[in-house]
C-alpha cells in the first residue's frame, strides 16, 4: 500500500516538474489552448484596474528600421516602420552631455609617436 501511494506521489511530482519546466513551451500551449498573458498583467489575463493591457504610453512609437529598433517620443523617421507596443515597462531617464571632444593635435600625438617609432 505505502509502496502504491509513493509511486503515485513521485509521479505527480515528475508530471508537475515536467509541466512546470515547458509551461512556456508553444506547442503545449496551443494543445492545452492557453494565451500568453502579457508581462505585467494579473494571472487570467485580467487588464489592470480598467486599462489594456497592451496599451502603449502616450506619445511613444517603436520604430524599426532593419535590425534596429528605436523607441521615441517623435513620429518614426523616414526609411522605418512604426510598429505595436506589446507588454513590458519603459523606463525613462533623464539624458548625459556627451565627453568634452580631445584637441585633434593631443589626439594625434601618439599616433604620430608610434609612426615615427616603426619608421626606425
Amino acid at each position: 500500500m505505502f509502496f502504491k501511494l509513493f509511486l503515485g506521489l513521485l509521479l505527480l511530482a515528475a508530471l508537475g516538474s515536467a509541466g512546470w519546466y515547458f509551461r512556456d513551451d508553444p506547442d503545449l500551449r496551443r494543445w492545452l489552448h492557453l494565451q500568453q498573458a502579457a508581462p505585467g498583467a494579473p494571472m487570467g489575463g485580467a487588464a489592470p484596474s480598467g486599462a489594456a493591457p497592451t496599451a502603449a504610453p502616450a506619445g511613444l512609437h517603436k520604430c524599426r528600421s532593419g535590425a534596429k529598433v528605436v523607441y521615441t517620443s517623435e513620429p518614426c523617421p523616414p526609411g522605418s516602420v512604426e510598429q505595436p507596443i506589446q507588454g513590458g515597462a519603459v523606463t525613462v531617464v533623464p539624458g548625459q552631455a556627451p565627453p568634452a571632444a580631445a584637441p585633434a593635435e593631443k589626439s594625434k600625438a601618439p599616433l604620430n609617436q608610434a609612426m615615427e617609432k616603426l619608421a626606425k
